[in-house]
Order: C-alpha cells, then sequence, then structure tokens
C-alpha cells in the first residue's frame, strides 16, 4: 500500500504535537490533565490502563477512549491525534459503516502511524471468517458484537486479543451472558444498549456493572456523545469509552473532527471531575 494521502489542508504538526506523550492539557480550573497514549500502557489486558491522568487528588483514575465505526483514513489520524488509543472498524458488510478489506488495511496503517490500535468488529461471522480477515488485514484485535461471532471466541487463537459485546435494553438491565469458558478467554467486556451503533443509550442510573466487567476491565458505549459522555464516565467509571455516532457528520458514517475533539476533551474534564467527587 502507497504512503498515507493526508489532505494538505490539514495542520498535522498541530494535531501531532496535542496528543504527544506527556502534553498538559486544560480541565477544571486549576488542574492539569497529561494525556499519555501508549499501546503497551494502554493495553485492555493491563488494567491500569494510563489514558488521562488528572493532577487533582490521588486517584489516578483516567479512562481510554475507542472511537469506532471508522470508515476513512483520514478519521482514524484524526481520532488518533486527538488522543484515541483504539480506533474501531466495522468488518461486518451488513453495517452502514462497514469497511472492505483493503479499506480497513488503509485504517490501520493510518492509526497505526499515528498512535492507535486498530480494533476489527465482528457481528456473526464464524472463527475461520474472523481470523481470515484479521490476517488479511493485520489486526490483533477482534470485538466479538453478536451471538454468532461471541460464539467463535473458543476457537480463534489466544494471539488474538478479544473485545466481547454484552448488550443492556433501554431500562439498564443487562441481557446477554457470558459462559464460565469463554469468561476465561476473553480479554475485556463492552457493554453496549441492545443495537450498536445505533445512537440509543440505556439507563445508567439503574445499571448495575456486572462482576465479569469489573474483573476483566471495561468498556462503555451506546448513545455516547460529546454532550453527555462526562455525565457517564462519573456514574461508571468504566476503564474506557467506546464512540460511533456520537462523533458522526450529517450523514451518519464519515466523522465530524470537530466532535472528535470534543469528545477527548469532556473526557479529560470528566476525569478530573470524577477524583474531585
Amino acid at each position: 500500500m502507497g504512503a498515507l494521502s493526508v489532505p494538505s489542508t490539514w495542520d498535522v504538526s498541530r494535531l501531532r504535537s496535542a496528543s504527544q506523550l506527556g502534553s498538559t492539557f486544560n480541565c477544571a480550573p486549576g488542574q492539569n490533565v497529561s494525556l499519555r497514549v501508549g499501546i503497551e500502557q494502554c493495553a485492555p489486558w493491563k488494567r491500569n490502563c494510563l489514558g488521562v491522568r488528572c493532577s487533582a487528588g490521588n486517584d489516578d483514575y483516567h479512562p481510554v477512549v475507542k472511537m469506532c465505526g471508522i470508515t476513512r483514513a483520514e478519521d482514524a489520524v484524526v481520532a488518533a491525534q486527538a488522543g484515541a488509543v483504539y480506533v474501531g472498524m466495522i468488518i461486518w458488510p451488513k453495517s452502514k459503516r462497514s469497511v472492505s478489506w483493503s479499506q480497513a488495511k488503509e485504517i490501520c496503517a493510518a492509526a497505526r502511524e499515528y498512535g492507535a490500535e486498530p480494533v476489527g468488529v465482528f457481528v456473526d461471522e464464524s472463527s475461520s471468517e474472523i481470523e481470515r480477515a484479521c490476517d488479511s488485514v493485520g489486526l490483533s484485535f477482534a470485538q466479538l458484537h453478536g451471538e454468532g461471532s461471541r460464539a467463535s471466541a473458543l476457537q480463534l487463537p489466544r494471539s488474538l486479543k478479544t473485545i466481547c459485546v454484552m448488550h443492556a435494553d433501554p431500562q439498564g438491565s443487562l441481557q446477554t451472558t457470558i459462559s464460565a469458558e469463554m469468561e476465561k478467554i476473553i480479554d475485556w467486556v463492552l457493554v453496549d444498549g441492545l443495537e450498536g451503533g445505533s445512537g440509543l443509550k440505556f439507563d445508567w442510573k439503574n445499571f448495575c456493572v456486572p462482576e465479569l466487567a469489573l474483573r476483566k476491565g471495561w468498556l462503555l458505549a451506546g448513545g455516547l456523545t460529546p454532550e453527555n459522555v462526562a455525565e457517564a464516565v462519573k456514574l461508571l467509571r468504566p476503564n474506557a469509552v467506546d464512540v460511533s455516532s456520537g462523533i458522526a457528520g450529517p450523514d451518519g458514517i464519515a466523522k465530524d473532527h470537530k466532535r472528535i475533539f470534543a469528545f477527548m476533551d469532556a473526557v479529560r474534564s470528566s476525569a478530573c471531575l470524577s477524583v474531585q467527587k
């Protein structure tokens, strides 16, 4: 694949400096946030993810960010430069945000070049289909979103890191069960609404985080936006947050770069406010 083409209108050097290791950002009055982006530090199977660290108090709560439904390499670049640690691509062909394997390769290269780790999202594919896609695209992470893909988890190679999706109904009641055998091999849990990528959230106040998610580490998804992610983080304190529709542009597919940065700003601020509770 040729070199990534980035529109000349972008000030890439400004974006790069905004996410350099140890850069500081304004938070609540009198506070600073240090954004530390590093895949080795933020790997989901390591519980102490270094995503956002607040200088207030001794609580090092710092959720990391996954931006999902990426369909263009330029969106992956902006997401990574804004501070997203993970960039998700939907390989499942029935999604309006699905990408081909060749598109996924380009997005992977862009994400890694700018410091993020790509994640492939699967829904009803078999283990052999998931493995072929990951090998072809060059993915180390697979997010298993549907019954079909979750059932394939036990047959996937252990070298492939897995994020297992559980679903909550609008009232916040968990609707997905994970077998004891599967619990042993998954690396992280993601809790989403009933329809992933719909932009609909569930009742966070009524939701009880499952013990499996607390033990493995977990991502919160479902209807998150720059306007509400701070509330979600303060209520549930997930290890990570996952956003897709909430940063989409008018067509619901391509990402709105201003909303990407607004989402990251809201996560940083919410981490500081949570520390001060």
